[in-house]
């Protein structure tokens, strides 16, 4: 007795059905909608803002301590995206006294000088950091 291929074809014609209306659907009703690419955002160029710091050979750990906490509190600001203080650590000894940096990132240089700079966060900050700095060196750049 010979069998039937008819449930094969019939299995067939679902899996070819299935994948067009899939294939239709996509192209009517998803291709307006905007998708957020978050691996196309992260390539977007960032503002990266960079302050050398050297301190006074006067400063107390406990003044210290407080810039540091200080510092990490300039995140609450809105536009900045990433921060980080943080020491010299670098074997070359090239750093020219420079002994801390502070590093952030923002999306844009409207959000570092229109938000960030006048902001009564940073310019708190500003006025507890400077009188135990001997230099400070900023430079910024777009990466």
């Amino acid at each position: 007795m010979i069998k039937s291929h008819t449930p094969d074809r019939l299995s067939f014609f679902i899996v070819i059905l299935f994948y067009t209306a899939t294939l239709l659907v996509g192209y009517f009703f998803i291709k307006g909608h905007t998708i957020v690419n978050t691996v196309e955002d992260s390539k977007k160029k960032k503002l990266v803002h960079v302050v050398l710091v050297q301190f006074k050979e006067t400063i107390q750990s406990q003044e210290l301590q407080k810039i540091i906490d200080a510092a990490y509190g300039l995140q609450a600001i809105p536009g900045v995206r990433t921060l980080n203080f943080s020491q010299n650590v670098s074997p070359e000894g090239l750093g020219k006294g420079y002994t801390h940096a502070l590093s952030m990132k923002f999306d844009s240089s409207t959000d570092r000088d229109s938000i960030y700079l006048p902001h009564p966060i940073h310019q708190k900050f500003v006025e507890l950091f400077v009188p135990f700095t001997e230099s400070v060196l900023v430079y910024d750049y777009w990466e």
